[in-house]
């Protein structure tokens, strides 16, 4: 996959790509920092809040939870390819997951800091909780994974191969478990920001 002389598939399978692109993403978001979300009612702040908030919640829920199991189950797909299409996919929910928690971190933490607003403890912790096992992941989990899939692709390697190597099996489990603790902590928030909204 190529556009432009850009190589997709290379930026997917390249193990520190997601964290490639955190400095333009924040550079992005230091301008809506600074132009839109400072400007911006607490109200709206709040609103915008939740809706970030729901939006990973739903990302991640649909393209991990829901999607990836079906297309796991597409039956013209080899071992090989359904190991290779789950690390493109893992790597493209990584990076949007990334981008859509700074934008969700920004705009609570200018929420948090106005005057008059007050954000209970365990709703900063469901809120910071989720950024971290995102960061986490990107950094210490994914590179790895990246790494052995890509000998999978290299054809150095097969899917029964690293399905055999109880490391690579370990490292999978904790991922989908701090999935299983990000998209948990994701809905508390969003029920709490609903709650606090209805008010």
């Amino acid at each position: 996959m190529s556009c432009c002389g850009f190589q997709v598939d290379h930026f997917l399978r390249d193990p520190y790509s997601t964290v490639k692109i955190i400095l333009p993403a924040a550079a992005v978001q230091a301008l809506a920092h600074c132009k839109v979300w400072n400007n911006t009612a607490s109200r709206a702040l709040a609103v915008g809040v939740l809706v970030t908030t729901m939006g990973r919640l739903a990302l991640n829920v649909h393209l991990s939870w829901v999607e990836g199991p079906i297309l796991r189950h597409l039956p013209f797909l080899t071992d090989n390819q359904q190991l290779m299409l789950k690390d493109y996919r893992m790597s493209m929910i990584s990076k949007l997951d990334v981008v859509s928690a700074m934008v969700s971190l920004d705009i609570f933490y200018i929420y948090y800091n106005r005057p008059g607003v007050n954000v209970p403890p365990c709703v900063t912790t469901l809120m910071v909780v989720p950024a971290a096992i995102t960061a986490l992941q990107g950094i210490c989990l994914l590179p790895n994974y990246h790494r052995q899939v890509a000998r999978v692709h290299d054809g150095k390697s097969s899917a029964a191969d690293l399905l055999a190597d109880s490391s690579f099996v370990n490292r999978h489990r904790v991922f989908l478990g701090l999935d299983f603790l990000k998209v948990s902590c994701l809905a508390l928030a969003g029920l709490r920001f609903s709650c606090m909204l209805s008010k």
